[in-house]
Order: C-alpha cells, then sequence, then structure tokens
C-alpha cells in the first residue's frame, strides 16, 4: 500500500506543463469571454435595457421570461456571466484539488473569487438601486477587474514574463488606464457624455466652461484621454511590441470618442467606444503582467513569480 500511495503524493505534488498550459489557455479563454460580456453590458446600457429585467436574480419572477428586444439584453447578460462563473468555478475547483497548483495559485484565485463575488453582488444593486451611479461604475470597474485578475492568473500558469521591460513607464499607463476607466463609467452612469456638444472646445467655443457637474466630468474625461495617449506613446517607443497595440487601440479610442461628440453618439459607436476601452484595458494589463512577472527572482518557482 506504501509504494501506490507514495506514487500518488509524487503526481500531486507537481503539475506537467502541459496541464499548467491547458490550464491557462482555459482562463484566457474565459477571460475572452468576459471581455465579450463587458461590451455586452455596454450594448445593454446603450438600448436602455438595464432595467428592462425590474428584479433580481429572476426577470419578472420567472428564471426565463418572455422576452422582447431588451429583456433579451438584460436577461442575456446576466445568463452569459453566469455561464462565466460556471467555467471559472470548474477550473478553480481544478487547481483546488492539485496540491501544488493549490499552493502556487490559491491565493490568486481566492482574490478572484472575492471580484467575482462582489461583482454579482453589485449586479444586482446596480438593478435594485435603479442603476444608481456607484454601483453601475462599482460594477463595470468590478468587471474589468476580474477580466484582468483572469489574464493574470494565465500568465503565471504559462510563466510569461518579458526581461528588461522598463517598469515605471507601464506602471504609470496602467494605473491612468485604471483611472481612465472609472472615469469614463462615471461619466456614462451620470448621462455626461454629451454634456459638451463640440470638440476640441466644449459649449461655446469655451475650452473649460467650468470643472463642476456633469460638463466638469466630461472635461476631466477628456484630458484623462489625452494624458493616457501621452502615456501610451511613450511606452511604445520605448517598449515596442505589445505596447504599439496599447498606442493603436487609443488613437482609434480618442478618434471614435470626438465621433460619437460630432455625431450625438449613435448606439453603435457608443457600443465601440466601450469595445476599445475594455480592449485597451485587457491589453494593457497583458503588458503589465508580464512586465511584474519578469521582475521576479530568477530561482523563484514559476507559480511564485509573483505574488496573487
Amino acid at each position: 500500500m506504501r509504494a501506490p500511495l507514495a506514487e500518488a503524493s509524487v503526481a500531486d505534488s507537481s503539475a506537467p506543463e502541459h496541464v499548467r498550459r491547458r490550464l491557462g489557455a482555459g482562463f484566457v479563454a474565459l477571460a475572452v469571454v468576459t471581455y465579450a460580456l463587458l461590451v455586452f453590458g455596454s450594448t445593454v446600457r446603450v438600448h436602455g435595457a438595464g432595467l428592462a429585467c425590474p428584479d433580481w436574480p429572476l426577470c419578472f419572477g420567472e428564471l426565463v421570461p418572455r422576452l422582447d428586444f431588451r429583456i433579451f439584453l438584460e436577461w442575456g447578460h446576466r445568463v452569459l456571466a453566469g455561464g462565466i462563473s460556471l467555467g471559472f468555478t470548474v477550473l478553480s475547483a481544478y487547481i483546488a484539488s492539485r496540491r501544488q497548483l493549490r499552493h502556487e495559485f490559491g491565493v490568486h484565485v481566492l482574490v478572484l473569487i472575492g471580484i467575482l463575488c462582489a461583482q454579482i453582488v453589485f449586479g444586482g444593486l446596480t438593478v435594485l438601486k435603479l442603476l444608481a451611479f456607484w454601483s453601475v461604475t462599482t460594477h463595470l470597474l468590478l468587471g474589468n477587474a476580474f477580466m484582468v485578475g483572469l489574464l493574470g492568473l494565465a500568465l503565471r500558469l504559462r510563466g510569461a514574463g518579458v526581461a528588461s521591460t522598463p517598469v515605471p513607464p507601464v506602471a504609470t499607463l496602467a494605473a491612468l488606464v485604471t483611472v481612465q476607466m472609472a472615469l469614463g463609467g462615471l461619466v456614462s452612469s451620470n448621462y455626461a457624455g454629451l454634456a459638451c456638444t463640440e470638440w476640441p472646445t466644449c459649449n461655446g467655443g469655451v475650452w473649460f466652461p467650468t470643472f463642476t457637474g456633469i460638463i466638469g466630468l466630461q472635461l476631466v474625461h477628456r484630458l484623462g484621454a489625452y494624458a493616457v495617449l501621452a502615456a501610451a506613446a511613450f511606452v511604445a517607443w520605448r517598449v515596442r511590441g505589445l505596447a504599439v497595440w496599447v498606442l493603436v487601440l487609443v488613437l482609434g479610442q480618442v478618434a471614435v470618442g470626438v465621433t460619437n461628440v460630432i455625431m450625438a453618439m449613435p448606439a453603435e459607436l457608443a457600443v465601440l467606444h466601450a469595445a476599445l476601452a475594455h480592449g485597451i484595458v485587457a491589453i494593457t494589463s497583458v503588458l503589465a503582467w508580464r512586465t511584474y512577472l519578469s521582475r521576479a527572482p530568477s530561482g523563484a518557482p514559476r507559480g511564485q513569480m509573483v505574488s496573487a
């Protein structure tokens, strides 16, 4: 009996390379679907369907309600979110079942569980609090944080890092992108997208008429966009590679943002603006994670290269 037990202990003490890579691919797939969910959520909001289901977690007291276009958007958003939660539960359970994986990545998984639970709670509060700006913005930020955490876990499983990447510029870019996402959420949830009806000026040819109210919120959001663009250009110049794609997306995002103002925010452009924003968050987070991973001590085990 001792020999089989010893063999089982050895087998459980490490995870083969192909297992790590498959788990990493699974978490990448979840991150991609989470990105789709974020864009779907923007579609729900643009079409005014955030309260199409007036109750939560059911919809009109039913698990599967009678559907029209807006109810389909809101209910479909919930169903997709449930699918992501189920997929995450399956992958996390596998990590928990393997001692070495649990030791290396358990804290990271627990943090993601906390983010997911908070995201579910704020999703419900968004409905129950009738789209209050604080619940909508927090829901948006938690969704992005979950996607970032999934990407980070996938990169840790694959041991991905890029040596010699300068840390301060990448960290600054990541911080600016985070702040800009929060500002974008506040602009959207406070219906400030057209508080300034002109560009590059605000209203009546005035650049900065006020920094209070929704006009001030829109102006700060614009200034944040310029700061992100400058940081992305600098990082692309210093780092190249993936950072160039961040710059391309930021340039596209600025162009779509300007067009949104000029064309009074048609639904399709508003969704594209959100999709680009979430794409910027995703690629910037990959760049930041790879930079962070590359700074781990060379002798550290793969899974322990960074703290969760």
